[in-house]
């Protein structure tokens, strides 16, 4: 593939504690030297970036996210809702954990800018996320994984103040770590291609890729390519156990556990008496009931 004739960046400049509108600052000189340039969209709140990336793919050949994980899901989302055959997502990964951007082979911002020289294409899988926002049906599409469980609370948990404080590494670790205080594993019907379980789970994580939180090995041995999802299905176990397991999950030798499930399905869905929280990529994108379905070879990414 030749290069991009059109090509349309939409920045977050809040990401990584608010530290991406600088780094993008600079490195726009960079593409500029590269002969890279193209229409820029600025989010300020969430949801932005999936509007831009739905409207800027009518008139663009590839859409860049910059930032975070949370801003590569809602670029992706937008243009796998937009309707355009074959989207072209680029990535320039200036966020905390960047775990998306490192799967799609894109580990800096040297790398994204290979990636946009080459325009070369690697066809990645995608979860298709159904769920329930303010009482109404949602759809969204997220690249690393969709969580049900102990993963919401975490992330709330995981504050600017705390990336800041504790860096790409280890900011969602701490975060995990403060969750596990309060959290109270609920009940849930889980649903795994046809499969029921009932029970109190402490997590149900489906995941499209390895690494998760900022590099940590929620999924060891996925591929963001296979056409199947990696699934964490987690019973309730105290909180000495749930941290063990957390170190575990860092290093990625959890799947020993003995009250862990870890088994590959292409549907996973989650049910509960009272409504619980759905994660996708760093994101809260809504509540349970949820459905969680790969879709294979759904966008193709730029890669260096």
């Amino acid at each position: 593939m030749t290069a991009p004739n059109q090509i349309g960046f939409i920045i977050n400049p809040a990401a990584a504690a608010g530290r991406c509108a600088a780094r993008w600052t600079v490195l726009q000189d960079r593409f500029h030297q590269d002969g890279i340039q193209g229409q820029s969209r600025f989010t300020a709140r969430p949801g932005d970036a999936l509007r831009f990336a739905q409207e800027l793919s009518r008139d663009c050949d590839v859409i860049v996210a910059v930032g975070g994980d949370g801003t590569l899901f809602e670029v992706a989302s937008g243009l796998l809702l937009s309707g355009v055959t074959n989207p072209t997502l680029g990535v320039v990964p200036l966020g905390t954990g960047n775990d998306a951007a490192r799967q799609c082979g894109i580990g800096d911002a040297g790398q994204a800018r290979l990636a946009l020289r080459c325009a070369r294409i690697k066809t990645v899988d995608a979860i298709k996320i159904r769920c329930q926002v303010d009482g109404s049906p949602a759809l969204r599409y997220a690249l690393l994984f969709g969580a049900v469980g102990l993963a919401g609370e975490a992330l709330k948990k995981t504050t600017p103040m705390i990336k800041r404080a504790f860096g790409p590494r280890l900011a969602y670790p701490v975060g995990a770590l403060r969750a596990i205080w309060s959290y109270r594993a609920p009940q849930m019907r889980v649903t795994c291609d046809g499969q029921v379980s009932e029970n109190r789970f402490l997590l149900v994580c489906a995941s499209n890729g390895e690494m998760a939180g900022g590099g940590m090995r929620l999924a060891p041995g996925a591929r963001i390519d296979d056409g199947v999802l990696d699934v964490n299905v987690c019973a309730a176990i105290n909180r000495r156990a749930t941290v063990a397991l957390l170190w575990q999950a860092c290093r990625g030798r959890q799947m020993s556990h003995p009250e862990l499930r870890y088994f590959r399905a292409r549907c996973v869905a989650v049910e509960a008496d009272s409504p619980l929280e759905v994660e996708a990529d760093g994101e809260l994108i809504g509540h349970t009931p949820v459905q969680l379905e790969v879709m294979p070879k759904a966008l193709r990414v730029l890669v260096p």
